[in-house]
């Protein structure tokens, strides 16, 4: 049995991922106008060990979890 450790939630959908490496690859799938045509509140970042959740901004043209050391 897989064991996930992060819920990645963009825009409503939500995808559980074993890593952050695994994470990033998600991200880097979106495109980034889709952030600026949707609700950027609807993206982020949960720790399932901890809880605690992570938005996921627009910077500089990429996703990036803010407040997550990567």
């Amino acid at each position: 049995m897989e064991e996930f450790a992060y819920k990645l939630v963009m825009f409503g959908f939500s995808a559980l991922c074993e890593d952050l490496e695994e994470v990033k690859r998600r991200l880097s799938l979106y495109p980034t106008e889709r952030y600026q045509l949707e609700n950027g509140d609807e993206c982020f970042l949960i720790d399932l060990s901890t809880r605690d959740s992570y938005p996921i901004v627009l910077q500089e043209g990429r996703f990036v979890i803010q407040g997550l050391e990567s």
